[in-house]
């Protein structure tokens, strides 16, 4: 998964009531010495510099280092559920398991890299974790300011949600699809770095963030005793709040951090043990998850699957956007699990530059990439060789336009498409967001709009000028793959099929092999967490068709 200076292996670790999982990059040649702990953001953040740290992991491993990135309890593809509470207790505790495992694999020295959160959480604890040094990318220096922040970038969760059944009455707010209840907030809020008393590690590397107040907290560590370096890395401020589409890992401040930190020794055999699978405990249910890398390009996903007997459809959860395989706010972990629970077992699955597969030129991946049609018909090869059982594509946005295109060239079972944009062609701008993209597609929207009101594009249409999504509608309804499509009300990609391919879109919809559904109150991205319930129903219930339609065309 990195070059061949250095390697990567998926490791679960930590109790095996709630095990993590981390990615262990090491240098080639075997263990250093010294073991570097990389502690994410949480929230937004997380997904912003996903592929700086992935990075700063690699070049640190060429300078021999052993480095560990881990998902905290409740996070990425860890055990735990981010609608606990005590979250901040668990992120902690997660950091010691991370701090436990490096020694247990023979290193002596422990380095910790945080950014932001996890910055903080290791100068917090840097003496606990038993940290030789501590570097702190952008730390969250005041709780309360930082709480200020996630609430002005969050929605509050209704009184009334489709969630956590038997639980008591939950508040708080969710951003970017992360749930940051009440108690977690007022946890955060108490964090102050200028009042600490005990330094968490003899040397400090402080690299400013967007927080004023560094150098003051820099002066209150040097006070107890620390030696404290203190950097002002304009990039490393910049990609903090980036979109992934956006986030380019910032060289300065990898060069920075891997300068800092310096290079180890040593070169001691690594434990070959199996430590790609675990089970997890999930609202009630017991699964097993298995790091996989499928093909001969060793693209990597997580299967999740019930512990016994499964059977039907697999579903296949493709990259949305620029992020990893955890999906948008951890939504394929948490439908992965879900659908577990129910007895389907599905991958999560990450294409060539995106999460955790190999780069081999095409990183950072963006959305759209040409190569994802190719990477996907790989996976599904994979799988079909894998597990001899159908396969069902689950997509967002991009990865539901990767989804419906590979359709129409690979025999799958059926698509279920979130959210796709049909209007997009090759060579299209690509944004971030939606509201980047209606604010592009106004005068096309109004072109839209009008030729629906005076029946233009119903005409055209009956005539055989069609734009090239018709002719793509036509081919997914004489095709042999069941096609769900699930929008958000009103998002900008229905807008597009009922204004402007009006006739064609309504004679798909009766062709029977295309069902689309609009869910109320449900967001482009689904960071509406609360409201996940209304699409793991709607997925259920296809894989569900599916495996019937399987059964009896076997019989």
């Amino acid at each position: 998964m990195a070059d061949r200076r250095s390697a990567t292996i998926a490791r679960w670790f930590g109790p095996a009531e709630r095990p993590l999982l981390g990615w262990l990059t090491h240098p080639a040649s075997g263990l250093g010495q010294s073991g570097v702990l990389v502690l994410p953001p949480v929230g937004y953040q997380y997904w912003s510099t996903h592929r700086t740290l992935r990075v700063l992991a690699e070049r640190l491993a060429e300078r021999g280092q052993t480095v560990l990135r881990l998902d905290y309890d409740g996070t990425g593809d860890s055990s735990g559920d981010q609608w606990a509470q005590e979250r901040l207790e668990a992120w902690r505790r997660s950091a010691q398991a991370g701090a436990d495992e490096l020694r247990r694999l023979g290193c002596r020295e422990l380095v910790v890299v945080g950014a932001r959160l996890g910055a903080t959480i290791g100068l917090l604890d840097g003496a606990e974790l038993g940290a030789d040094r501590v570097v702190a990318w952008a730390p969250v220096l005041s709780g309360r300011q930082h709480v200020r922040e996630v609430r002005l970038l969050s929605e509050a969760l209704p009184v009334a949600m489709d969630r956590a059944p038997g639980d008591q009455v939950i508040t708080g707010v969710v951003m970017a699809g992360v749930i940051f209840r009440t108690e977690t907030l007022a946890d955060l809020a108490a964090i102050k770095l200028d009042t600490l008393t005990s330094v968490p590690a003899a040397r400090i590397l402080m690299i400013e963030g967007v927080e004023p107040g560094a150098a003051a907290v820099a002066s209150r560590m040097t006070e107890l005793g620390a030696a404290v370096d203190l950097l002002a890395i304009a990039e490393a401020r910049e990609v903090l709040d980036q979109p992934a589409e956006y986030a380019t890992p910032p060289r300065p401040l990898i060069d920075a951090i891997c300068t800092w930190v310096g290079p180890s020794s040593g070169a001691a055999p690594i434990d070959r043990l199996d430590h790609k699978s675990a089970s997890i405990s999930w609202r009630g249910s017991q699964l097993r998850e298995e790091v996989v890398e499928l093909g001969p390009r060793r693209l990597v996903g997580v299967a999740t699957e019930p512990i016994g007997v499964s059977s039907g459809p697999i579903a296949v959860f493709l990259n949305s956007g620029s992020e990893p395989h955890v999906g948008p706010g951890r939504a394929w972990v948490e439908y992965a699990r879900d659908l577990g629970a129910l007895g389907f077992a599905s991958l999560r699955v990450d294409f060539r530059g995106w999460g955790e597969s190999p780069d081999d030129g095409f990183a950072p991946g963006r959305p759209y990439d040409a190569h994802g049609e190719e990477d996907t018909i790989s996976i599904i090869h994979a799988i079909t060789q894998r597990y001899e059982r159908p396969v069902v594509l689950v997509g967002l946005c991009a990865g539901a336009w990767i989804g419906l295109r590979v359709a129409l060239r690979e025999r799958v079972a059926g698509v279920i498409a979130l959210n796709p944009q049909l209007y997009w062609r090759e060579g299209d701008p690509v944004e971030a967001t939606m509201v980047e993209t209606r604010l592009r597609r106004t005068a096309s929207r109004r072109r839209e709009e009008l030729g629906k009101r005076f029946g233009v594009w119903s005409l055209l249409d009956l005539i055989g000028h069609r734009p090239w999504a018709a002719t793509w509608l036509d081919r997914l309804s004489a095709g042999d793959a069941e096609i769900l499509i699930l929008f958000a009300e009103g998002d900008e990609g229905i807008g597009y099929l009922e204004q402007r391919l009006t006739r064609r879109w309504r004679m798909a919809n009766a062709s029977g092999r295309i069902r689309v559904n609009q869910l109320p109150d449900i967001d482009h991205s689904m960071h509406r967490a609360w409201l996940r319930g209304a699409v793991l129903r709607e997925l259920h219930e296809q894989l569900r068709r599916l495996d019937t339609t399987d059964r009896q065309t076997r019989r």
